[in-house]
């Protein structure tokens, strides 16, 4: 879990994570087991892609109570380093005269992690003023296939899908919010996804767009699939 208040904080994490990976690939002569695993243990901290999950859930509301609030933790450590998760008005070692609303609500790692609605009101409004996002007052998910940015003060976003998770489990997507992390972090850290993405990337710009929602799509309940196909379905679409 990564603390955001504003829109420039996740594109700072990003775009740092990204300078932090070797640029270049690793080549070895022979084919000895060893040369072998040293290869792919070099190749694979290369990311030429990375998905990030932007979480905008607010604990006053009984969902996130029920569904995310005492996963946080949970979704930090299993996350590593296969998708960065980002949460909006949610932070830890903030002084306490940081906003005058500012409560503790759950434990990430050993921290106290607070919420405040001021942050997560100045979150939202910042990342809609920067993205074509509008928030729909509910829990939501946004999920982004980023790539290295030659802006500092930007993320280059590939594709994004929003996904209304509260729509959703009314909908009988997931049984709940952690079976839905649990496979967007699994495919994640698949081969199948880094497969997608080279494929996206051979196809150009019109497969690349939908990739992310034809993904996140594979890993619901078929008889939802073809409905949240449509572009304009509350619950799931591109944004």
């Amino acid at each position: 879990m990564i603390d955001a208040i504003l829109y420039r904080d996740i594109v700072k994490a990003v775009n740092n994570q990204f300078s932090e990976r070797p640029k270049r690939m690793a080549f070895f002569d022979g084919v000895t087991p060893a040369s072998s695993k040293a290869m792919a243990d070099i190749n694979a901290k290369i990311r030429k892609k990375s998905l990030v999950a932007v979480l905008f859930c607010n604990p006053n509301s009984q969902f996130c109570r029920g569904e995310i609030l005492d996963s946080l933790s949970y979704f930090h450590h299993r996350s590593k380093e296969h998708i960065d998760i980002f949460c909006c008005g949610y932070g830890a070692y903030w002084p306490e005269n940081k906003y005058p609303d500012l409560k503790v609500v759950t434990t990430i790692d050993g921290a106290d992690w607070s919420y405040s609605d001021s942050s997560f009101v100045a979150a939202l409004e910042d990342f809609e003023s920067k993205t074509k996002w509008r928030y729909s007052g509910e829990n939501e998910l946004l999920l982004l296939d980023v790539s290295p940015s030659t802006n500092p003060d930007d993320l280059n976003i590939n594709s994004a899908i929003v996904c209304n998770l509260e729509q959703m489990k009314k909908d009988g997507a997931f049984s709940s919010v952690r079976a839905l992390f649990e496979s967007i972090i699994r495919y994640a850290a698949s081969d199948k996804a880094g497969d997608a993405w080279g494929f996206s990337d051979q196809k150009g710009i019109e497969v690349a767009s939908s990739f992310l929602k034809d993904a996140i799509l594979g890993l619901l309940p078929k008889p939802l699939q073809s409905s949240y196909l449509k572009a304009e379905n509350f619950a799931i679409k591109q944004i």
